[in-house]
């Protein structure tokens, strides 16, 4: 499954093409923009928010003060999703924050992760039904 941030008859960037084709044989390729939307500067972050509130949860592995991977992570919290992430990404002051919110789980390496993800698929399929 990918969300793209372009529309679904656009491919960004051009060299994963092949990519996105295959994804869309064997699986879905979902857009919320106009089928020939181009990329821009806004409709990353807007596809950010669809990933997180179609998510189970959302991993960060590695996110700068400016990334995707924290507007996803702030999104994600927002829609009531669960975020992991590494220990070491506590070295940036948001994460030091996010941590302190609930709902948030710092892991301590693959193990831990997987035990987390685990539980937190467990929780959601607990709720459904």
């Amino acid at each position: 499954m990918a969300v793209i941030g372009t529309g679904i008859n656009r491919c960004y960037p051009r060299e994963n093409r092949r990519l996105q084709d295959e994804i869309a044989e064997r699986g879905m390729v979902l857009s919320q923009f106009l089928p020939d939307a181009p990329p821009t500067r806004h409709s990353f972050p807007m596809r950010n928010a669809v990933m997180s509130g179609y998510a189970a949860a959302t991993v960060v592995v590695e996110a700068g003060e400016h990334s995707g991977a924290r507007i996803q992570a702030r999104f994600a919290l927002k829609h009531g999703r669960p975020v992991v992430f590494p220990r070491e990404l506590l070295a940036n002051q948001w994460a030091r924050d996010y941590a302190q919110r609930p709902g948030v789980y710092v892991v301590a390496g693959m193990a831990d992760l997987m035990d987390i993800v685990d539980d937190i698929l467990a929780e959601s399929a607990a709720a459904a039904t």
